[in-house]
């Protein structure tokens, strides 16, 4: 059976990773207690009241070379080799 699989054009690697990065502005309602409506005795960051993502990126990344690519231009960057298995 043939597989595909991408190579990082730097090194040659075939160790490439898909990774997405987020950032979240969590918030708490203050009230009498502990900061939020979830949290009664203690604080418990994750049970937060709202969350509003800031910022996002997907990328590829060489897990060898580190070497970073746009996961929108997988196609174009990264060389796609063959390889019976």
């Amino acid at each position: 059976m043939e597989s595909k699989y991408y190579v990082c054009p730097v090194c040659k690697s075939k160790s490439l990773y898909l990774k997405h990065e987020a950032s979240y502005v969590y918030s708490y309602l203050l009230d009498s207690d502990a900061p939020g409506m979830k949290n009664t005795e203690v604080f418990s960051p994750f049970l937060y009241d709202r969350r509003k993502q800031t910022s996002s990126i997907e990328y590829v990344e060489c897990d060898n070379c580190k070497t970073k690519f746009n996961s929108d231009l997988i196609h174009e960057t990264l060389e796609v080799s063959n390889h019976d298995l």
